[in-house]
């Protein structure tokens, strides 16, 4: 049996269990299109209930690393053709490729905050937030969905300086003397809906990178709130430390 961790403050079990497959996958234990164990011996194997297995192996799906065939077992995906690379560290993520980059803008719509927005803004509800959806795409394939919200109020016109080719980022330094000091970012996993499916060209259920992102000034005042949705059997994504000044 592999002994997970199951103290205080560990990792979740579900998590042990996909990183522990993961590494296997990535080190040929389990060759390209190979059967995964049952989920009875991955119980067995990790002492663990069922519901956990479950759990690691649909992260381990949604990621694009296995594919589940009904009736018949869980199979390790085949290896991916990557389009670009996207690099998750100081406050832009840059897309990396060989090719013609692109930004198409979805929706772009003044409205009112609602309670959900203007708590994670730090504004009233009811004050006007831009809210501007694009699709990033490289040699007009999509890579990815940017769907960010702006307070006007501490904004205000910033609706009226963005197009296809505008860098937001660029705008607020320039216009509005934006300094950015601090980006928080939370990466989950989620799946597109008839909507997205249509924007990313991907099936509807396909399995998303989900990055929610929310920028502070030198103030400390919320300059953005985003969610970014990645198509992960299209893009790579690298994560970057660095050192603080």
């Amino acid at each position: 049996m592999t002994q997970l961790s199951s103290a205080v403050g560990s990792t979740p079990l579900h998590e042990q269990v996909r990183s522990l497959l993961m590494r296997e996958i990535d080190a040929g234990t389990y060759a390209e299109g190979e059967r995964l164990p049952s989920e009875p011996e991955l119980c067995e194997r990790f002492g663990v209930s069922r519901i956990t297995v479950r759990r690691a192996v649909a992260d381990l799906e949604a990621l694009g690393v296995v594919h589940r065939q009904q009736g018949r077992g869980t199979f390790v995906a085949p290896r991916r053709e990557v389009v670009g690379t996207m690099t998750v560290g100081g406050f832009a993520d840059k897309v990396v490729g060989d090719g013609l980059k692109s930004r198409r803008i979805m929706k772009a719509e003044v409205v009112k905050a609602q309670e959900k927005h203007a708590r994670r803004l730090e504004i009233a509800v009811g004050e006007p937030v831009f809210h501007l959806v694009r699709v990033f795409a490289l040699d007009d394939i999509p890579l990815s969905i940017d769907d960010s919200r702006y307070s006007l109020t501490r904004y205000p016109g910033l609706d009226g300086h963005i197009d296809h080719g505008t860098s937001t980022y660029q705008v607020l330094r320039d216009v509005y003397g934006v300094e950015f000091s601090e980006m928080y970012r939370e990466i989950d996993v989620g799946f597109t809906n008839a909507q997205t499916a249509e924007w990313l060209d991907r099936p509807e259920r396909d399995p998303l990178i989900v990055i929610r992102k929310r920028a502070l000034d030198q103030d400390g005042a919320v300059v953005h709130t985003s969610r970014v949705k990645v198509v992960p059997s299209r893009v790579t994504l690298n994560m970057v430390a660095r050192a603080s000044d």
